[in-house]
C-alpha cells in the first residue's frame, strides 16, 4: 500500500469523481484508476461501485473513509512540522 493511493482515494471521495481528483493531483485520469485499482487489489475489497461514469462508494469504502482521512491528515502535519524542522 502507497500513501499516494490512500491520497487519491480521499481525492476522489470527496470530489466525487476521478476526473476531478485527476486534476487537483495533477495526474492523468488513467493514472487515477490506476492507483484506486491498486489500493482496492492491496485492501482485498472493492471501494466504488462503477455506474456509467459515476462512482458510488461500497459499504466497505465507507467504513475506510474515515481511517483513509485519519492517514493522510497524519502524513500531511508529519510533512508539514518537518518543513518547518529543516
Amino acid at each position: 500500500m502507497n500513501i499516494d493511493h490512500i491520497e487519491t482515494f480521499v481525492y476522489v471521495v470527496h470530489l466525487g469523481s476521478i476526473q476531478k481528483a485527476a486534476e487537483a493531483l495533477g495526474l492523468s485520469q488513467p493514472a487515477v484508476t490506476a492507483r484506486i485499482k491498486t489500493l482496492e487489489r492491496n485492501l482485498g475489497i472493492h471501494l466504488f461501485l462503477r455506474k456509467g461514469r459515476g462512482l458510488i462508494l461500497t459499504a466497505e469504502g465507507e467504513t475506510f473513509v474515515p481511517y483513509a482521512e485519519q492517514i493522510n491528515n497524519t502524513y500531511q502535519q508529519g510533512k508539514k512540522i518537518l518543513k518547518k524542522e529543516s
